[in-house]
């Protein structure tokens, strides 16, 4: 096993590979050395932003079992499965195989990409048109429906992880990156995922999430509590405050399978028989202009404000570039913000056949053998990544002592 990385120390201005499992050589020592000076670049940042795609939760995907965790290839087959003569018959007047990126297998085989994102949206133009049969036009709508509804249901995935190990990857970022020294700022977490991994892994080691929502009841959204923190207080008649230690914010920018929109207004869902309409940006083209309404503007803004800030480091892990609107707020940080650093984690990241957005493959390829030191690049899968960081942190008392009956906890299930 191995990852690729590339940065500006590299001589030969080409990514390098970095074996995982074999035997040390001096070349293979310089080349972890060189990665973990990257690495400890970020660590070091006054400010550590990361934004979490899809590739984060693939990783609960282990190699030849079910995929509790879906790649936009298994939303695809989700959505066909509903209804496989209505989804093709659909696919055929909306004319989706025009529109398909085409690729070549091994073999040179042709084949029409699978792109979920991409069907919905010609599916959303022809609903708009409304150039169609009444019959196609209830059929398009309620596919549209049924889908979003799918979607909804296949990423609510977190508690079909039973085995505690799966988590040790959300578990180890969180714990490294979570915590910081006084004069830094909070670890935020910006996500385009739906699932609740973050928050799963952060109640997993006794982690306390700021996202935005209130904490009492009926939990409503209200984006001036990322400006609130916690502290903690010895004695009550004790002047002396220091901040808790294990706190970070959350920001879903595409929403979450467990909001919902009601009269009250945006709520987390408390169970099953609480009504409202799921607060999630589908994957279609539409998600640029949903995404300037509210939660999603307050989400994209504290973004856009975040990465404009000095002594900034974003971690790209897991996301392959194809939202527009973030990747021309990272790219214009690059240009106006000096201090920024940005280290891209992904798999595929150097494949050109992989999904990773070629144009700012080439952008931020060619910025780092042109010298800009602020880049680095990883083609590395979630899990191979986080092993690499440095873990710096001592546990405190309190964590192992969470720790000690989080285990007999687990041991007492069992």
């Amino acid at each position: 096993m191995s990852i690729k990385f590339l940065s500006s120390d590299i001589t030969e201005k080409e990514p390098i590979s970095i074996e995982l499992a074999a035997q040390e050589d001096d070349k293979q020592k310089e080349y972890k050395a060189l990665l973990q000076k990257c690495l400890n670049q970020i660590l070091d940042a006054e400010n550590i932003i990361v934004l979490a795609g899809s590739g984060t939760s693939l990783t609960f995907n282990l190699p030849n079992s079910e995929h509790i965790a879906p790649s936009m290839v298994d939303l695809w087959h989700a959505c066909r499965g509903m209804n496989e003569r209505i989804f093709d018959e659909i696919k055929s007047y909306t004319e989706y195989d025009n529109f398909a990126g085409k690729w070549k297998d091994d073999n040179g085989n042709e084949y029409i990409a699978l792109d979920i994102e991409l069907f919905l949206s010609r599916c959303d133009k022809f609903l708009i048109l409304g150039n169609l049969s009444d019959r196609r036009l209830n059929q398009l709508n309620k596919f549209i429906k049924d889908a979003k509804n799918k979607i909804l249901e296949v990423t609510d995935f977190t508690e079909k992880i039973t085995n505690s190990q799966s988590w040790k990857d959300h578990e180890k970022l969180l714990r490294v990156l979570g915590k910081r020294q006084a004069k830094q700022k909070r670890l935020k977490v910006f996500t385009t995922n739906y699932d609740l991994a973050f928050e799963t892994a952060a109640s997993n080691i006794g982690m306390t999430v700021i996202d935005g929502f209130e904490y009492s009841m009926p939990y409503r959204f209200n984006p001036s509590w990322f400006n609130y923190d916690i502290v903690y207080r010895t004695q009550s008649n004790d002047k002396s405050i220091s901040y808790l230690p294990n706190v970070f914010h959350l920001y879903k920018i595409h929403g979450s399978v467990d909001w919902i929109r009601t009269e009250q207004g945006i709520q987390k869902r408390r169970n099953e028989k609480q009504q409202g309409e799921p607060v999630i940006i589908y994957p279609s083209s539409n998600k640029y202009q949903t995404s300037y309404e509210s939660p999603y503007l307050d989400m994209v803004s504290s973004f856009l404000n975040a990465i404009q800030q000095p002594k900034t480091a974003i971690l790209c892990l897991g996301f392959g570039f194809n939202d527009k609107h973030i990747n021309n707020a990272i790219t214009m940080a690059l240009r106006t913000n000096p201090e920024l650093l940005l280290m891209v984690g992904t798999r595929s990241l150097f494949d050109k056949k992989g999904s990773f957005n070629g144009e700012i493959r080439s952008l931020l390829t060619s910025a780092v053998k042109a010298g800009d030191s602020r880049i680095s690049l990883v083609d590395s899968d979630f899990s191979d990544f986080v092993n690499q960081l440095p873990d710096r942190n001592k546990s405190t008392p309190e964590e192992d002592i969470f720790k000690i009956f989080q285990e007999l906890a687990m041991g007492n299930k069992s």
